[in-house]
Formats: C-alpha cells, sequence, structure tokens
C-alpha cells in the first residue's frame, strides 16, 4: 500500500500535509480491532514508511531463544527474512545500545552490513534506526528490549532530529502493539493467536482462526454459537476488520437488550409521525451498517413478528422503516450469534426455519473455557492480569503458584467473561505484587475480607468511588450467578434491562 501511495506524487503531497504525528492515531486504532497478527504488522510498516517518508521500513522482533533479531515485518520483497546477532549492522547495534542511529550516507559507516544489499539488490542511501522498548518491572531495573524500527532512504533530503523524534513516538506505539498481542511469542513460534485481542492457543482454536479467516474472505452471512462469555462478539469483528468490508461500519444490535415495541424501529428505523414522539426520520441500524457488516447478538431471542421481516433483509437486501412504504436497499453483510439451540427452537416452532437456515451459511462454534484446556486458562489469566494492572495502575506482576492452581482447576460456566471479571477484582484488591489464592473471587475459595469483617467477601477498600463499588458488586453477582445475566438481574433486585444497561456502560469505561 505505502509503495503505492508513494509513488503517486500528488495523493502523497496531500497525505504529508497532514499531522504526521496523526499515524500515532492509526496505530492506536489498530490496536483495538481483531485485525489478523500478520495484516496488523504489514499495516504498521505501510504506517512506518508513509510517516518518515521513507522508502521502505523494518521492524525487526527479538527471538529470545537465538538471542537474535529477525525482520518479523518489512518492505522487504527480495528475501523471506532477516536475522541479525544483537551487535551486527545498524539494527543490532541499536539493539545492543538501546539507542536511536541516524545515519545519513550509508556507504560511508561501518556499521552498515553491505550483504543484504549485495543479495537485495537494493540501494541502501539513508537510515534511520531506533529501539523498541517496553515498561520497566517494577524496582525500575533496565527496560527490557522488544526490538528495532529501521526505516531506509528519505523520500526527500536526508533523515533529521524531527524524523528522530516522531521515529521514537512510534516506536512506543509498536512496543504497545508488541506487548498487548504477544507478538514477540509468536517469533519462537511458542504462541500461536492469530487474531490480536483473542488469545488462546489450544487445538480448538486453531480450528477457530482457520474458519474465521474463510469466513472473512467471503461475503456469506455466517453464525456464531456458543455459550454466554466465550467470546463471539470478538469474532464477528474479527470476520469484520479482516474482510474487503473493514472500511466499511461494524455495527451491532442486541436482540435482548431493546423491548419488543422498539426493536423493529431500532433494526430498521422509523419515519417521521410513524408514531407518538416519532418528530423526525430516524435511521435504523441495518441502514446505519450499509456497506459494512450488521452484528446481531442473541438472535435466538428475536421475536417471531420480526424474524420475517430479517429474513427479508437476509434474502433480497431490502427493508422498509417503520411507518414507511419506500423500499430500501441495503449493501449488508449480516453476522449472527446465539447461546441457543436454534435448530431445537426451530422444531418448537418458536424460531422459522427458513430464517434459521438462512442464517447458518457458515457456522462457527466457540468452545467453552472448560474445553480449551489449562493453557488457554493460563494464556488469558496472564493477559487479563497485565491488562487490568495497567488500567487500575497496581504494581500486580502475575499471580501465585496456588492461585494459579486455583483457576485451573474451577469449571467457569460463565466462560471468559467470568474469568476477566475475576481477574480484575483479584487486581483491584490484590495486596502485592502477586495474587494469592485467596484473592480470587471464587466459589469455595477463601474469601478476602477485612479482618474480623463478616460480610460476604467482597472487600472495599477505603477511599474507593462508588462508581467503582457498584462495578465490584454487579461483577461478583455475575460470578456467583455463573454468568447467568437473569438470575443476576434477579439477586440484585434490578431489572434484566436495567443490568444489562449497566454492563453495556461498564463495556465502555
Amino acid at each position: 500500500m505505502t509503495g503505492f501511495l508513494l509513488s503517486c506524487p500528488a495523493v502523497a503531497r496531500r497525505l504529508y500535509a497532514v499531522d504526521r504525528r496523526s499515524v500515532l492515531v492509526a496505530l492506536g486504532e489498530l490496536l483495538r480491532s481483531e485485525v489478523d497478527l500478520d495484516q496488523l504488522l504489514r499495516r504498521v510498516v505501510d504506517l512506518l514508511a508513509l510517516a518518515m517518508r521513507a522508502d521502505r521500513a523494518t521492524l525487526f522482533v527479538v527471538d529470545s531463544e537465538s538471542g537474535e533479531i529477525v525482520s518479523r515485518a518489512a518492505h522487504l520483497p527480495e528475501l523471506p527474512e532477516i536475522r541479525l546477532p544483537i551487535g551486527q549492522g545498524i539494527a543490532g547495534h541499536v539493539a545492543a545500545r538501546r539507542e536511536p542511529i541516524n545515519i545519513p550516507h550509508a556507504d560511508r559507516s561501518p556499521r552498515w552490513n553491505r550483504e543484504i544489499d549485495r543479495r537485495t539488490g537494493y540501494r541502501t542511501r539513508s537510515i534511520l534506526a531506533v529501539p523498541v522498548l517496553g515498561e520497566a518491572p517494577p524496582g525500575g531495573s533496565e527496560r527490557p528490549l522488544l526490538g528495532v524500527i529501521e526505516v531506509l532512504n528519505k523520500q526527500e533530503g536526508i533523515f533529521d532530529e524531527e524524523d528522530q523524534q516522531l521515529l521514537t513516538a512510534l516506536a512506543g506505539e509498536v512496543a504497545t502493539a508488541l506487548r498487548e498481542t504477544g507478538l514477540p511469542g509468536r517469533v519462537t513460534g511458542r504462541a500461536q493467536e492469530r487474531f490480536n485481542r483473542i488469545v488462546g492457543d489450544s487445538p480448538a482454536m486453531r480450528r477457530i482462526y482457520d474458519l474465521v479467516a474463510r469466513a472473512a474472505a467471503t461475503t456469506a452471512t455466517v453464525l456464531i454459537r456458543g455459550e454466554s462469555g466465550t467470546g463471539k462478539e470478538l469474532l464477528a469483528r474479527a470476520i469484520h476488520v479482516n474482510s474487503q468490508r473493514a472500511q466499511g461500519p461494524f455495527v451491532k444490535i442486541d436482540c435482548t437488550a431493546i423491548p419488543e415495541g422498539l426493536m423493529e424501529a431500532e433494526l430498521f428505523g422509523h419515519e417521521k409521525g410513524a408514531f407518538t414522539g416519532a418528530d423526525r426520520t430516524v435511521l435504523g441500524k441495518a441502514e446505519l451498517a450499509h456497506g459494512g457488516t450488521l452484528f446481531l447478538d442473541e438472535i435466538g431471542d428475536l421475536k417471531g413478528s420480526l424474524q420475517g421481516k430479517l429474513l427479508r433483509l437476509l434474502q433480497d437486501r431490502e427493508m422498509e422503516r417503520v411507518g414507511g412504504r419506500r423500499t430500501i436497499q441495503v449493501d449488508v453483510r449480516i453476522v449472527a450469534a446465539t447461546n441457543r439451540d436454534l435448530l431445537e427452537m426451530t422444531r418448537a416452532g418458536t424460531f422459522r426455519a427458513d430464517l434459521y437456515y438462512r442464517l447458518k451459511v457458515v457456522e462457527l462454534e466457540l468452545p467453552p473455557l472448560r474445553e480449551r484446556g489449562p493453557e488457554d486458562i493460563r494464556r488469558l489469566a496472564e493477559h487479563f492480569v497485565e491488562q487490568f494492572a495497567r488500567r487500575h495502575r497496581k504494581p500486580v506482576t502475575g499471580l501465585s503458584r496456588e492461585a494459579m492452581a486455583r483457576l485451573l482447576s474451577h469449571s467457569w460456566p460463565g466462560n471468559i467473561r467470568e474469568l476477566e471479571h475475576c481477574i480484575e477484582s483479584a487486581v483491584a484488591l490484590c495486596s502485592g505484587s502477586l495474587i494469592e489464592a485467596a484473592e480470587l473471587p471464587l466459589p469455595g475459595a477463601p474469601a478476602a475480607t477485612t479482618p474480623g469483617s463478616a460480610d460476604s467477601g467482597l472487600f472495599i477498600p477505603d477511599g474507593m468511588p462508588l462508581q467503582e463499588v457498584e462495578r465490584l458488586y454487579i461483577r461478583r453477582t455475575l460470578e456467583r450467578a455463573g454468568g447467568n445475566r437473569s438470575e443476576a438481574a434477579r439477586m440484585l433486585r434490578i431489572g434484566r434491562n436495567t443490568l444489562l444497561r449497566k454492563l453495556q456502560e461498564m463495556e465502555r469505561e
């Protein structure tokens, strides 16, 4: 992509007129999507070259097993990869010294490795390289080396001090990518996760990754099945952001969260004057998803009166707004998810059989966490510890051996969502650097309470904001209910829709 853009002067001038630091924003957006990890890295080097007005960019990552740095993503069509011992060549020198280096004339530098140009036939004129450093561990010791970014041949002139500052800032974003996606582990083949933000290396998940990639390459309707809390929405987003519709909108509608009387207007929109209070025309979710993907979560809860209208949308890609007579064509892909047995519902007459078969053109079934094996539980737990330690600014670095054993022995009826809430609660309440078994809010585990207290096991530290107390209590109740939202709402003595609204607000925070 970058090579094409840089070869078009009119396009390039327009891009360069934009603040180059906006590339930091673009990188941040990439990290928040479920993009294929290899594709993510290709986009990263494209953005790096574009931001630096460079002809080529390379991201080297440390291979901890061999002690080398490896070109994990690069504009390098001539070679499959470059491996350098730390200390060798420009990138190896930056890795050894952990300091940037700017070489305006490569052929005058004794550190420049001419062998790579000889093998590729490429002529290197100027080089700018900076280290990619991780966060310093507790105690203030040296920041770990994650990799090196190297850019070659500035389009006009030579790289200057401003370029070095910008590339150093970009290296900080790349460090976040490497840390949050587990990409260093992929260099040595220890991890097989394929999509950003989706953690897991079990055979069951590898099969899912393969199916997601195949589904993303098509425009077919997809039905994702799985228990509550298994990550169905993450898969739906992964299908979208890795498809040809990635630049279009991803619009979600939760079929359980909207009252039946409002659901049709929410899905298809309404015309002005369609009902009392309809003082203007409002577009529905199907229309807002035009050119992108419409995700129907918990499709099994869609009422029979709307199933026929959804079938029309699926078959003909057309609809009418509530109160309208004009047929509207929409270009939208449908991805649906459910934790219910739709086939059994068709036999019982509560779900239309023709709609069911229209939905299951491509069908993915997510395994429950208990069937994914101990390594996936371990990796997810470590991932959540790091995530919530950063969010809550706590010096928590991991779990004790006893705490991890406790996690591995639990059956996880609430799946990944239950594990996530369990770890966040433990991180928030942890008094040291390691989470102990007693601090895990799991059934049968010792309660983390204040000395001498006689409460139900929910420890509330002094000074905790009321909003955070409510979050902890809702999540603890969900855990006690095994992830069943209706049961949790009953235990909290609030309506199910109220609980769903609070959970959605918590997810957005």
